[in-house]
């Protein structure tokens, strides 16, 4: 027992790389050996006597994963399926039919089937219902589970039952996994004759094919201005952050450089060719609270060097960079090895990624930076737009009715009512329709409603003859039904944009989805217009221009 777990704490060891200059080599790695030897006798000491006999690997996963979670977020111990994100980001491809999957209400269902996919050949078509995967009921599991068992090697099988509108019986599919490539650019296109615009949704081995092909195609449509979208992509790998930004950085500019305690982690990387894009086709990118890693260093560094516009709310704030350690087969460790700073020499992290009792040395960070251009920019976590602008949203009914699926439901169950995403557009009753199913379905609360309610039984247990009390009580709650006949008149137009939203997504899959949404986005709206003014670009790229974090 001792040596399965001399095992896992042993890479620990390997990776700790260079000492920092208050304490000598020596008198570190003792330190270390004495703490190894204090954990491998607590753990010897515990299998051999405990009142019960304990599971070795569960026991040492836990073990490691408390290890692990006293460090920062980033750090963790991976066991097989864990390792799922990290082999489709290294690999740009995973084991599978081909299936993107929603859960709603408890449902898993089909988002879209992906083209030439053996889920899509099969005959799988959006808003089908999951209900088993291999004869195991999908509402018995947890949706990371169902989705890991959908998953598997390339020739292996696997057999979905599904729900399907409009027939009485569950259908079964017996599908042959194959492998699937990730597709990291969700949609690009020209939004106006001189604007185009790129969605990127993770940063994986794929994304620098991906991202030039994107490029090239705007470009030859004469694009003058290219909107990055990279709104909650929580990043990737760092790499190809690093290719993106070639594409778009003047040659033998520097894009990021990294500093940790072993020897690897301490680099700096340039542009290292002509940029795909001309300097003269200005950039706006877009970022919210969902846009981590990866998205910062392009955020970050395109701010910094005042290559273009960031548009859209402070991001998540991760500047740290991990390196996976594979320990065997089944098992491997992700250690956070270094920090990545932007031109400017900003960190990005939030400040609060550890608690500093752990840390021997701490270093103080500078806080206030200048971009290129000498507009000021400050390094306490996440990347600042230029122009912050706040997402609008929904309205009170219509969020009620989002939480509870209705939209959702509504459209796979319609969806087959239409030829096509146009024969929805062009549907006079399309909001007729939508009050009639609302009518099948629970009434939903409004703020306050719930309160209420519950105020009614207590009253009702005090004196549920006190008339006063009830006539007090019915007149709030007439109030409730009134505002919600009053507020889907006062939110149709909201209600019909969400309505249309879904059905895209269940007919043209989530490229439909997403060109339906940029119709209306407030944020993509506000990047045409800035870079399509050639004056109010250049002043939001004025050294008088203040970026406070």
């Amino acid at each position: 027992m001792k040596k399965h777990f001399v095992k896992f704490i042993l890479p620990v060891v390997i990776i700790t790389g260079a000492l920092s200059l208050a304490v000598t080599q020596s008198s570190f790695y003792r330190k270390v050996g004495e703490s190894q030897r204090l954990i491998n006798q607590v753990y010897n000491q515990i299998f051999s006597t405990y009142l019960h006999e304990l599971d070795p690997d569960a026991f040492t996963k836990a073990s490691i994963n408390s290890i692990t979670q006293n460090l920062d977020p980033y750090t963790s111990f991976m066991v097989e399926d864990e390792q799922h994100r990290v082999n489709v980001l290294s690999k740009g491809k995973y084991g599978g039919v081909g299936i993107q999957l929603g859960y709603r209400n408890k449902t898993m269902s089909v988002v879209a089937p992906m083209d030439g996919g053996p889920a899509k050949k099969a005959g799988i078509i959006s808003g089908d219902i999951i209900l088993k995967v291999d004869d195991e009921e999908v509402k018995a599991l947890s949706f990371n589970d169902a989705a890991a068992k959908i998953r598997g090697e390339k020739g292996t099988k696997v057999k979905l039952t599904v729900k399907r509108y409009g027939e009485d019986d569950p259908i079964e599919f017996n599908l042959i996994r194959s492998n699937i490539v990730v597709k990291d650019v969700t949609y690009s296109g020209m939004l106006t004759p001189s604007t185009g615009y790129v969605r990127l949704n993770r940063f994986s081995r794929n994304t620098p094919n991906e991202m030039a092909n994107a490029f090239g195609e705007l470009l030859s449509e004469d694009a003058n201005e290219i909107i990055i979208d990279l709104r909650d992509n929580p990043g990737g790998l760092m790499a190809s952050a690093v290719a993106l930004l070639d594409m778009i950085i003047e040659k033998n500019q520097p894009l990021l450089s990294t500093k940790g305690r072993i020897k690897d982690a301490n680099r700096t990387f340039y542009s290292r060719r002509k940029s795909l894009v001309p300097s003269d086709v200005k950039i706006a990118v877009l970022i919210n609270h969902g846009s981590a890693s990866a998205s910062e260093i392009v955020a970050g560094t395109v701010q910094d060097l005042d290559r273009g516009l960031v548009i859209g709310q402070k991001s998540f704030g991760k500047g740290l960079v991990q390196t996976a350690y594979s320990i065997d087969k089944k098992r491997s460790i992700t250690v956070t090895t270094a920090r990545y700073y932007v031109p400017s020499g900003r960190f990005i992290q939030k400040r609060d990624y550890i608690d500093e009792k752990y840390i021997m040395n701490q270093a103080e960070e500078d806080s206030v930076f200048k971009t290129v251009g000498g507009r000021t920019v400050l390094g306490n976590g996440g990347i600042t737009p230029d122009s912050v602008v706040t997402p609008e949203l929904m309205d009170i009914l219509s969020t009620q009715y989002w939480r509870s699926g209705y939209f959702y439901s509504f459209a796979q169950k319609k969806k087959h009512n239409y030829a096509d995403f146009n024969a929805v557009l062009s549907d006079g009753a399309l909001l007729d329709k939508f009050n009639v199913f609302l009518k099948e379905k629970d009434s939903v609360m409004l703020p306050g409603e719930k309160e209420l309610n519950e105020l009614s039984d207590k009253i009702a247990n005090l004196d549920s003859t006190n008339q006063s009390a009830q006539n007090a009580l019915q007149t709030l709650k007439t109030f409730y039904t009134s505002q919600e006949n009053s507020r889907i008149d006062i939110e149709s137009d909201d209600i019909k944009k969400i309505l249309l939203l879904e059905f895209a997504g269940l007919i043209n899959g989530p490229e439909g989805r997403l060109k339906q949404a940029l119709k209306d986005d407030k944020i993509v709206k506000t990047a045409i217009g800035m870079l399509t003014d050639n004056q109010a670009y250049a002043i939001a790229l004025s050294p008088t221009e203040s970026i406070n974090n």
